[in-house]
């Protein structure tokens, strides 16, 4: 069998392959013996029939046509053993070059070429807000309004500060509703806490010393940093009418740290909730270095490959969607009915997607290649350990059953090796990496369940050409 190779863009390889004479020959006795046992030959019993009568009465183009696709798939699983080629996708047939010598040209999707360049020379500077004083206090407030108790009133009196009212409330911008509804729909009930800081200003005042039943019209200037794009900056009215009010009785602030089953003073519960807000700070800072050292790495790798493997990551995420869906006892179809898309139309609207992350992919596997981050077996055992810290005592031992079988060890190794890779582009991104090959693990790091998925069904292809 000769086989001759061609690299083609997008991680594409031609391989035409010829078969020898003798391969040919036995291919197509195989079919004249399939042919005899299909159509009767006169004389013959079913099967029995020469191939040479077979070939008489239908033809030696019949006879290829039989024989072709068993002949091009058992070549084409032989090619790939031979050249050691590894398809990440389904291969397509060309089209039969010749009869006689019998060749054929078929395409497979090969693993993609990427180069991320002098990746370690981003840089993307980490930036961690400081936590105030102020901000901790805020967050204190939050904390002890978990525990708050709403009391009726003995007797009407005006609305103070503190209370919580129902209300009808309408933001009107440039004379229209900031929230259209249906003609002759009421504006829908909410409540509303009447605390300094939680309201705009204007709105606050506006409500001190209100009774139930009061409709007020309130003019306010919205700031110009509001989280509305909408009303940033605007001149807006708020329509409210008080449909009633609650006193709201805060806990003794020496009584919180029972309240929150924490064991310490509240001074305690202070520091460890500004160690809280510190750890946010700092784990908001690095995704955003993230975010930014992926941004430019994406943009300065160059890629080559396959387009099936973003039209099989667009196919999943359609079908992750679907998944969600079902939640809510929605298929696929009412989806697709409602977007008013046919599945194709669907996944091809969820390439541009699929593309970026299979970059962002492609680019990830490559530094976790270059930057030899391996997973070691005592590290997917901390990691274990850590994931049963979140479940009771009773249940732990079950449950580290569950994370230690084959069918989630890669899981368990693949979340190990998530939280290496993050940590090591941190350190690229501030500059604070270790040289390269300094911390190298001993042990190969497991193989993911995409690696190992990606070969699924890419030794058969069809006889159709694409």
């Amino acid at each position: 069998m000769k086989i001759i190779t061609e690299k083609l863009p997008k991680s594409l390889l031609s391989l035409q392959i010829e078969l020898d004479k003798e391969r040919l020959e036995r291919g197509l006795d195989q079919a004249a013996r399939r042919l005899s046992q299909k159509y009767p030959i006169h004389g013959f019993r079913p099967g029995k029939a020469p191939r040479f009568m077979i070939e008489r009465t239908f033809g030696r183009e019949a006879l290829l046509e039989e024989a072709s696709e068993d002949l091009i798939n058992k070549a084409f699983r032989d090619a790939l053993q031979q050249e050691k080629i590894e398809p990440v996708g389904p291969a397509s047939l060309q089209g039969i070059d010749s009869p006689d010598p019998f060749t054929f040209t078929i395409h497979v999707p090969v693993q993609p070429t990427v180069d991320v360049g002098d990746y370690r020379a981003i840089r993307a500077p980490l930036e961690i807000d400081p936590v105030t004083d102020e901000q901790v206090e805020r967050m204190m407030d939050v904390v002890r309004d978990r525990h708050v108790v709403l009391k009726e009133l003995d007797d009407p009196r005006p609305a103070q500060d503190g209370d919580q009212l129902k209300v009808r409330l309408e933001t009107v911008v440039d004379g229209e509703p900031l929230e259209p509804r249906p003609e002759g729909e009421e504006t829908p009930e909410q409540t509303i806490d009447l605390v300094k800081g939680r309201l705009v200003d204007e709105l606050y005042e506006g409500l001190i010393g209100a009774n139930v039943g009061d409709t007020l019209e309130i003019a306010a200037q919205m700031p110009e940093d509001h989280g509305n794009e909408q009303v940033r900056g605007k001149d807006v009215s708020f329509k409210v009418e008080i449909l009633g009010l609650q006193e709201r009785l805060l806990p003794d602030w020496e009584d919180v740290p029972t309240l929150e089953n924490f064991e310490g003073t509240l001074d305690e519960l202070r520091a460890k909730t500004r160690a809280d807000m510190e750890t946010s700070a700092r784990n908001a800072a690095e995704r955003k270095v993230l975010d930014g050292y992926i941004e430019q790495l994406v943009a300065q790798t160059s890629y080559d490959f396959p387009d099936v493997m973003v039209h099989d990551l667009a196919h999943n995420l359609l079908h992750d969607q679907e998944r969600q869906f079902s939640r809510y006892g929605i298929t696929l179809d009412q989806m697709l009915q409602y977007r008013g898309q046919t599945h194709e139309e669907a996944i091809e609207a969820l390439v541009p997607d699929a593309e970026r992350q299979t970059k962002v992919t492609l680019a990830l596997r490559e530094i976790v290649r270059h930057e030899e981050l391996n997973i070691l077996q005592d590290e997917i055992e901390q990691e274990v350990d850590r994931l049963l810290l979140d479940y009771e005592e009773d249940q732990r031992p079950n449950v580290a059953q569950v994370l230690q079988s084959s069918q989630m060890i890669n899981s368990v190794a693949n979340s190990v090796l998530d939280r290496k890779l993050r940590e090591r582009l941190i350190a690229i991104a501030i500059g604070t990496a270790p040289a390269l090959g300094a911390s190298a693990a001993e042990e190969p790091t497991l193989a993911s369940d995409e690696d190992a998925e990606v070969q699924d069904g890419a030794t058969e292809t069809s006889t159709t050409a694409e």
